[in-house]
């Protein structure tokens, strides 16, 4: 059976400090999933951190309990770059590269994303990407296996941006821009699988940076399988922060929906927002923790509703991880599904997206993987909600 890996990125933030401190529950039970700590079955050895946010901490590997044992993906900081949250500065791209190779066992090249702060600037962030990728061609050293990475807007631009770069000599491809946006995902899919990079022995990995949802984790495990049938030994990754970040908006996850797509959720109280009901939070006769995946009951033996009403790190840490594990548990329901028969998928996800799987699928088995893009381009549009083309007019990039 073919499978993707998740990689959790959880390295900033709360939880990434609370990583790093080796934090504990009262019962002393480490919230290092990663851990060799941990019991196997919730063990989970993926993890990815970014060089975005630590790139200036030395031994940051070490710092989090990260182990040899451990499978460690680097993220580059194109992200941060592209959001303003870290200025791009051509001083920084040494320092991010020996930081990847020191803690990471692969790892994204430094690509400069042209969207939020770079709308617009496909080209020169283009030019930059690919002065990033040169050096780091020219100077690793095989500690780590670094991946290119391409980015754009459509087909095109996605396309255009794969040829520029599909010469330099690494060990796979990041696909990024994808979050959100269907008709991003399959363009990026396309540029690669037109390529046929997924056939080329060099090709171990196929990330696709940053996707959350129900319907991604999907497309995720169908590209797997129908790559696997066509005799690629590539694996499909992806990451996200999802179930960290929604724990800063008080998000506990309550199940998800095969057929919406979606994960479901509840907001958890505190006295900032709800002071008005926290007493009757701590009134309630039964206070135990809400028992919705097997790690809720490890988390109820330390955690309850006052956990909950005080929002200490008991209760942030314990949603947290609470989140995660739903996650793995709709990941591992997406691999039953896609494994098992049509017949049976075809009932449990929605018309679209049941469309999409079987375009996918088609695209990969294909010699003409551009016309089968074509052909369903239309829906994936529709389920991007694509209103228009964008623009790549040139723009002063440091204006």
């Amino acid at each position: 059976m073919s499978k993707f890996k998740y990689f959790p990125s959880f390295s900033a933030g709360e939880y990434g400090d609370k990583l790093k401190k080796d934090f504990r529950f009262r019962n002393g039970r480490t919230c290092r999933f990663y851990s060799d700590e941990m019991e196997e079955k919730y063990k989970h050895n993926e993890v990815l951190i970014t060089a975005g946010a630590h790139f200036k901490t030395d031994g940051y590997r070490e710092k989090l309990g990260l182990t040899k044992d451990n499978l460690v993906m680097g993220d580059s900081g194109g992200y941060q770059i592209a959001s303003g949250a870290m200025k791009w500065d051509i001083k920084h791209r040494d320092r991010i590269f020996k930081w990847l190779e020191e803690n990471t066992d692969i790892a994204m090249n430094l690509d400069i994303p042209p969207r939020l702060k770079y709308q617009g600037q496909y080209g020169e962030c283009l030019q930059i990407s690919k002065e990033n990728f040169k050096y780091f061609s020219d100077n690793q050293t095989g500690s780590t296996q670094f991946m290119n990475v391409i980015q754009g807007d459509d087909e095109h631009t996605y396309m255009n941006w794969y040829n520029e770069v599909k010469d330099f000599d690494f060990m796979g491809w990041g696909v990024g821009g994808c979050g959100g946006s269907l008709y991003r995902f399959m363009s990026g899919v396309l540029a690669l699988i037109n390529g046929k990079e997924h056939l080329k022995d060099s090709t171990k990995v196929i990330h696709i940076l940053g996707t959350s949802k129900i319907r991604d984790f999907l497309m995720l495990k169908q590209l797997s399988k129908s790559i696997g049938e066509v005799g690629s030994k590539a694996i499909i990754t992806t990451d996200s922060s999802s179930p960290d970040r929604a724990v800063v908006f008080g998000t506990f996850y309550t199940g998800f929906s095969m057929k919406r797509g979606t994960f479901e959720s509840v907001n958890f109280p505190n006295e900032k927002h709800q002071g008005d009901i926290i007493h009757q939070f701590n009134e309630l006769p039964d206070k135990r923790w809400p028992r919705l995946t097997d790690f809720d009951d490890v988390l109820a033996e330390t955690i309850d509703w006052s956990d909950v009403v005080n929002w200490n790190p008991d209760c942030t840490i314990g949603m947290r991880m609470h989140n995660f594990y739903l996650f793995k548990d709709a990941i591992q329901q997406v691999e039953h599904y896609i494994d098992g028969h049509d017949y049976i998928l075809e009932q449990v996800v929605a018309k679209d997206t049941y469309t999409v799987l079987k375009s996918i699928d088609e695209m990969v088995k294909s010699d003409k993987p551009i016309q089968v893009f074509e052909k369903y381009k239309h829906l994936y549009k529709k389920l991007s909600n694509t209103k228009k083309e964008h623009s790549y007019a040139s723009n002063q990039f440091f204006g």
